[in-house]
């Protein structure tokens, strides 16, 4: 889904995290029978999540650095990897006429706005980030994050709190879970969600949205990251820092309660634990 506003704190958010990150083929139906694997080389594996892209529209510029980069592809094998899905979950990249990416349960597919792989590269360059390594993580996260949305309704999965929360930590588990280098990723993701809050004024409207606010999100990812490894992120906690030093106290917990939620959820599905 789309970022949405942050709160009062959002410019020390991504000042903190700026330092912190620096140390479809048309035509088809989507939910049809299954489908190759997310290689797209006709390996004949049925099921599972896979890629196509649809180059109407505007959709020319999102695909070309989509296809160069094989964002979607890398995280469609690596969810392939990890869980075992019987029908195929595709990845649509379109022109979807806003910044808004999602499962739609009612086809099977994930549209992978066009839109949102565009506002993503603007925001980078705009701030002076290292361009590809910082986008081709940020869409790396929300492929996750909506992939997250077709296994629980895929899969029938049951959770409690709200469903984009639930989603934001698998994206950070499936992040996280490639070692140092998933870590600089989640917090590529979570400097994205400060710069966004920053530069959406709040609105008190977005306090009723699904989603939690954009500072909220960066916070909780930032957390996700220290929780895993404070050896590795004492500069992520302190006076001024990300985290404050109450927070990051229960981050090692948060850490915990994510990655061994998601676990227990997907056992019967789960190919290696997560």
């Amino acid at each position: 889904m789309a970022r949405r506003a942050g709160n009062g704190t959002r410019a020390v958010l991504a000042l903190a995290l700026a330092a912190a990150v620096a140390g479809c083929s048309g035509g088809q139906d989507p939910a049809g029978p299954p489908a190759p694997s997310g290689k797209g080389g006709g390996t004949g594996k049925p099921g599972g999540f896979t890629v196509q892209y649809r180059t109407g529209g505007n959709a020319e510029r999102a695909t070309a650095y989509l296809r160069a980069h094989r964002v979607l592809e890398t995280a469609a094998d690596r969810l392939n990897a990890a869980v075992r899905v019987e029908r195929r979950v595709p990845f649509v990249v379109r022109a979807c006429g806003s910044a808004e990416p999602a499962y739609d349960p009612e086809t099977g597919a994930i549209d992978f706005c066009a839109e949102h792989v565009d506002e993503i590269r603007d925001r980078a360059a705009h701030t002076g980030r290292d361009g590809d390594a910082h986008t081709a993580a940020v869409l790396e996260e929300t492929a996750y994050h909506e992939s997250a949305h077709a296994l629980i309704a895929r899969l029938g999965l049951p959770f409690t709190g709200r469903e984009e929360d639930v989603a934001d930590q698998f994206a950070a588990v499936m992040l996280i879970g490639q070692g140092p280098a998933g870590e600089t990723k989640a917090l590529a993701a979570a400097s994205d969600y400060a710069l966004a809050a920053e530069e959406t004024p709040f609105d008190p409207d977005d306090l009723l949205d699904e989603h939690s606010l954009d500072g909220q999100r960066a916070a909780n990812y930032a957390c996700y990251v220290y929780g895993a490894h404070p050896d590795r992120h004492q500069d992520l906690a302190g006076d001024g820092r990300r985290l404050t030093e109450d927070r990051a106290e229960g981050c090692r917990d948060e850490w915990d309660q994510a990655r061994k939620g998601w676990q227990h959820l997907l056992e019967p599905h789960l190919k290696h634990a997560l």
